[in-house]
């Protein structure tokens, strides 16, 4: 968590909302040590989730939406989401390129030479591209849509399949989702004795 929030905060957020169950009591504690209102919920889905934590916002507020089991670089790689979003487009999205064993099981993104994304492979057979999404920047009235689909990734591909200005930009190729036990393994091998939250 303390990731996400280092990078959320890194990209210009004001006020961050971490949405979790009531029994979760080590990430409510975490959260509230972060600084960050916790949203007690039971959500469904990750959709649902993100949309719990998007209550009562203006609707053209800028949101930033990540997961807390993942680590990538840049620090400040909401900054030109949050710019192309305050620019006009629907939704930016921060691009990762990542290894084929993990491309599987990932939310596959499909680009034009100007950043424009053409749709989005929710964990394809034969990935199209190197390249997944992992962060994502959009106003509080375009993520109010996340009720048509239980996955952001599905959301997102309707918005480019209806031709909404969805943007992609390349990050790096440092991302590592923690949510298994080999990259869990991987991400303690890599960061030596930083401590675990």
């Amino acid at each position: 968590m303390d990731y996400i929030v280092e990078r959320m905060r890194a990209g210009g957020c004001t006020k961050l909302r971490v949405v979790t169950r009531p029994e979760k009591e080590d990430v409510i504690a975490h959260a509230e040590e972060l600084g960050a209102e916790v949203v007690l919920e039971r959500p469904t889905s990750v959709s649902e989730s993100f949309l719990a934590g998007m209550a009562d916002l203006a609707e053209d507020d800028v949101v930033l939406i990540g997961f807390p089991d993942t680590l990538w670089e840049p620090v400040d790689g909401y900054r030109p989401l949050v710019a192309a979003v305050r620019e006009g487009s629907d939704v930016a999205l921060g691009l990762f390129r990542i290894s084929l064993s993990d491309l599987r099981r990932s939310d596959v993104v499909v680009f034009d030479d100007d950043g424009r994304i053409e749709r989005i492979d929710v964990k394809p057979a034969e990935p199209l591209s190197e390249w997944i999404w992992g962060c994502a920047a959009a106003r509080a009235d375009v993520w109010a849509g996340l009720v048509r689909a239980g996955w952001p990734g599905r959301y997102i591909d309707l918005l480019c399949r209806e031709g909404r200005d969805v943007r992609g930009f390349t990050l790096s190729d440092v991302w590592l989702d923690i949510g298994t036990e080999d990259a869990l393994r991987r991400a303690r091998s890599a960061l030596g004795s930083a401590p675990e939250r």
